[in-house]
C-alpha cells in the first residue's frame, strides 16, 4: 500500500520521485522501524539538497503518509521516554526508561517522521 502511495506521488511530483524511492527503501530495509528523521537523507550516500528533502517530508505529510512525533533523545543519542505528537505534550521533566527524571532542558527534542498507520507497509 505505502509502495503504491509512494509511485503515485512520484508521477505527481517527478522532481522528487529518487527522494520517494530512497524513503520507500528505507522502510523496506527497516520493517521493525517505524519512524525516520530527515538526516539521514542528508548525508554524503544521497546527492539530494537540503531543500528537496524538506519538501518531500512535507510532501508525506500532506498527503498523510507521514506525520511528525517527536523524540526525546539524551545526551548518549538514546531514545528516552515515548514518543510524542505534539511539543507542547511534552513535560519539563520527563521519565527515562529506567524510572528516572530528566529535565527537558538537558535532552534534545528531535522531530522524527512515522508512517501515518502502522498497517500501511
Amino acid at each position: 500500500m505505502l509502495e503504491g502511495k509512494l509511485q503515485n506521488l512520484a508521477k505527481e511530483y517527478p522532481e522528487y520521485s529518487k527522494i520517494f524511492e530512497a524513503i520507500l527503501d528505507w522502510f523496506e530495509r527497516h520493517p521493525n522501524q517505524r519512524a525516520i528523521t530527515m538526516d539521514y537523507f542528508y548525508s554524503d550516500k544521497y546527492s539530494f539538497s537540503i531543500p528537496d528533502i524538506n519538501i518531500t517530508f512535507m510532501i508525506l505529510k500532506e498527503h498523510s503518509i507521514l506525520k511528525t512525533v517527536y523524540r526525546v533523545i539524551d545526551e548518549d543519542g538514546s531514545k528516552i521516554s515515548h514518543d510524542f505528537l505534539n511539543l507542547k505534550d511534552i513535560p519539563t521533566q520527563v521519565d527515562t526508561m529506567w524510572g528516572n527524571k530528566k529535565d527537558i532542558e538537558d535532552v534534545d527534542v528531535i522531530p522524527f517522521y512515522a508512517l501515518e498507520k502502522q498497517n500501511d507497509f
